[in-house]
């Protein structure tokens, strides 16, 4: 796995260099994740480590938390319309996306893990308990979040005329304390019970250090290692894909990223229309895409962390929550069929 992982990471910072010279937003992130993309179809074995995969989300925990004051937390009161606006969509994208999933001939079960609006990792699981054929939900949740973390950053540049990350600095020997802190955070994440222990506790670590005067700094390199690894292992869910297999799925699963894109814009706007959030924190809340992706975009746009971060989470309680009513309907739809 560890000359796997090289491999992956050495294509993905070629994809980085390259967004980079031609002012790709959010270069290193979006770069490695088309790069590997491609190299994944055309035969690549490509993939991540999980650890590392995880070690880097711990260490964008951080400098998202770093960026957080827990003295404004008491704003989650004001936020009730935005997660009723989050439950309609959700249940908007789980109608459409099994309406659309079921015309492609797919049996019903397979449909509604296919449109289940969260966490790739935790539809996969489930599904597999219920002995689906998982290679459908994996190409169409990988495709939905190559299109909607795609999506959000080229219109997050767009309407705020550009994305910077970092701050500018260099790597100093008291940088490498964070290669230390952030699995440290993870593993106080893991014993604490929180749900995605590697970016919440790290986050939390960072917002308590933060709002004791005490922030850590993310160096630049960092920075860079970090966005390449997330985006590579994006890029590298479609290792072992045939070329066939993408052909016959994936106009479905484009045309259900698509579908989640319009209907979370759709739902940005009229969230910002009658409450006071912007239309690009709505959306950033919205969208599903991945929590660290959509947080460090609303990091880089000045955007409430803490607003976008505690939608995304919600939302994965919420699926865990009813994972035993999804259970129970799969096995109705099962016996149906």
């Amino acid at each position: 796995m560890a000359q796997r992982t090289v491999s992956t990471l050495l294509i993905g910072a070629l994809g980085g260099g390259i967004a980079a010279l031609v002012s790709l937003p959010m270069a290193w992130m979006l770069g490695p994740l088309f790069a590997v993309l491609i190299a994944s179809l055309a035969g690549v074995k490509a993939g991540i480590d999980k650890r590392l995969h995880r070690c880097s989300i711990a260490m964008l925990g951080l400098f998202i938390g770093n960026r957080i004051e827990l003295g404004e937390l008491w704003h989650l009161l004001e936020w009730y319309p935005s997660v009723l606006t989050m439950l309609a969509y959700m249940a908007v994208m789980l109608a459409g996306g099994a309406w659309l999933f079921s015309a492609s001939g797919m049996s019903r079960l397979s449909a509604v893990f296919c449109s289940f609006p969260g966490s790739m990792n935790a539809t996969v699981i489930l599904a597999e308990r219920l002995g689906v054929d998982i290679r459908w939900i994996a190409i169409t949740h990988a495709m939905r979040l190559v299109i909607v973390v795609a999506s959000a950053a080229f219109m997050a540049s767009y309407l705020a005329g550009g994305i910077v990350l970092g701050e500018g600095n260099g790597v100093g020997w008291q940088d490498i304390s964070l290669l230390v802190l952030a699995p440290a955070s993870w593993w106080l994440g893991r014993l604490l019970r929180f749900p995605l222990p590697e970016f919440l506790g790290p986050m939390a670590v960072g917002a308590v250090l933060s709002t004791l005067g005490h922030g850590v700094a993310l160096p630049d390199m960092l920075l860079v290692a970090t966005f390449l690894v997330l985006g590579s292992s994006v890029g590298a869910r479609f290792a072992g894909t045939p070329w066939q297999r993408i052909v016959q799925v994936g106009r479905y699963g484009l045309l259900f990223g698509l579908y989640a894109v319009l209907m979370a814009v759709v739902a940005a706007w009229l969230l910002s229309t009658f409450t006071p959030h912007t239309f690009i924190a709505a959306l950033l809340a919205l969208l599903p895409g991945g929590v660290g992706e959509m947080a460090v975009i609303a990091v880089a746009l000045d955007v409430d962390p803490i607003y976008v971060v505690t939608h995304h989470v919600l939302r994965l309680l919420l699926l865990i929550l009813a994972t035993p009513f999804f259970i129970s309907l799969g096995r109705r739809l099962a016996n149906k069929a």
